[in-house]
């Protein structure tokens, strides 16, 4: 059985600021700690606050992050790429449709 952990510093957690305090309309401010960077921001069952730092991407290229079977496919093929195990099967550029 995996010992239990009870600390978030258990986790890898250091603290950055020490004791803060929302103000009357429940912000907090975190200064530098939290500077030029987006957030989800998750909340356990403890009350425990975690801000999971994220990157916007276009709605254009939800669809391949919103599909787990074509992420996978192009996690495969970016691998294989890395490594040198592809087939160069030239240009395509005769099936391009002129009109887009």
């Amino acid at each position: 059985m995996a010992p239990r952990r009870s600390s978030l510093t258990d986790f890898g957690f250091r603290i950055r600021k020490g004791y803060v305090h929302p103000d009357g309309r429940g912000r907090l401010t975190l200064g530098s700690a939290a500077k030029d960077t987006d957030y989800r921001v998750l909340v356990n069952e403890r009350g425990q606050i975690l801000l999971d730092p994220v990157v916007a991407i276009p709605a254009s290229e939800a669809w391949l992050w919103e599909n787990p079977s074509l992420r996978s496919s192009m996690e495969r093929a970016l691998k294989q790429a890395g490594q040198d195990e592809f087939e160069d099967l030239g240009s395509f550029a005769e099936f391009a449709d002129e009109d887009e």
